[in-house]
C-alpha cells in the first residue's frame, strides 16, 4: 500500500493540485505536512490530509495527526512546534510517547529517511523551496510503500519521476 507525503509548497498551489490528481485513487492517504500558505477550506484539503507549518495562518489547521489503518501508524506535524531545525529530540520523544511506526514531518526542507528508535522517520523535503544536498532538484515529495515486513521510502522530484538513488528500505 502506497502513502503520499508532501510538503512546503509556499503558496506553489499548482504543484499541489497537480501532484494530487497525478495520485488519487492511487495511494490510499495523501500527507501534507505544513506551509502551504493557503486556506484550509481549499478543495485541495479534500484529498490532502495537512498540519499547520509555520507559515499557515488559517488556524483550522491542526497541530498534528496520529493516523493509523490497518498497515500501519503514523503520527504527522510540521516540525516548528517541536524544533525540528535544532533536533529531532522532541519530536522522538512524541513518537515514543505515541509508540508509531512513522513519523512524518517537514518545516526544515531538507529530504530524509531514517531509522531512529525502531521508528522511520520521513521528511520529503520541500515541494518549491528545497535546502540541502539535493536542492539541485528543484523539489521533492515521497512515496511511502508499507510492506508487512518493510517500509519503502522513495523520493520523487516536481515532475513525478522517481529520483535515482534516493530509494531506502527499512525493515519493519
Amino acid at each position: 500500500m502506497d502513502y503520499l507525503i508532501i510538503s512546503d509548497a509556499h503558496g506553489d498551489r499548482q504543484i499541489l493540485v497537480d501532484v494530487v490528481d497525478h495520485y488519487r485513487g492511487k495511494v490510499k492517504a495523501m500527507f501534507y505536512n505544513g506551509d502551504s500558505e493557503l486556506s484550509r477550506s481549499d478543495e485541495l484539503f479534500n484529498d490532502l490530509m495537512p498540519v499547520i507549518g509555520n507559515m499557515d495562518t488559517d488556524p483550522m489547521f491542526p497541530d498534528d495527526r496520529d493516523y493509523a489503518d490497518d498497515n500501519f501508524t503514523l503520527y504527522q506535524t510540521h516540525g516548528h512546534l517541536v524544533h525540528t531545525e535544532v533536533s529531532l529530540n522532541q519530536l522522538r520523544e512524541v513518537a515514543s510517547a505515541k509508540g508509531v511506526d512513522v513519523v512524518t514531518s517537514g518545516h526544515t526542507h531538507v529530504l530524509g529517511a531514517e531509522e531512529i528508535d525502531g521508528r522511520l522517520f520521513i521528511n520529503p523535503g520541500s515541494i518549491a523551496l528545497p535546502k540541502g544536498q539535493y536542492a539541485y532538484l528543484g523539489g521533492t515529495y515521497a512515496i511511502l510503500t508499507v510492506e508487512p515486513t518493510q517500509f519503502i521510502v522513495q523520493f520523487y522530484t516536481r515532475d513525478m519521476q522517481p529520483v535515482d538513488g534516493l530509494r531506502f528500505t527499512f525493515k519493519r
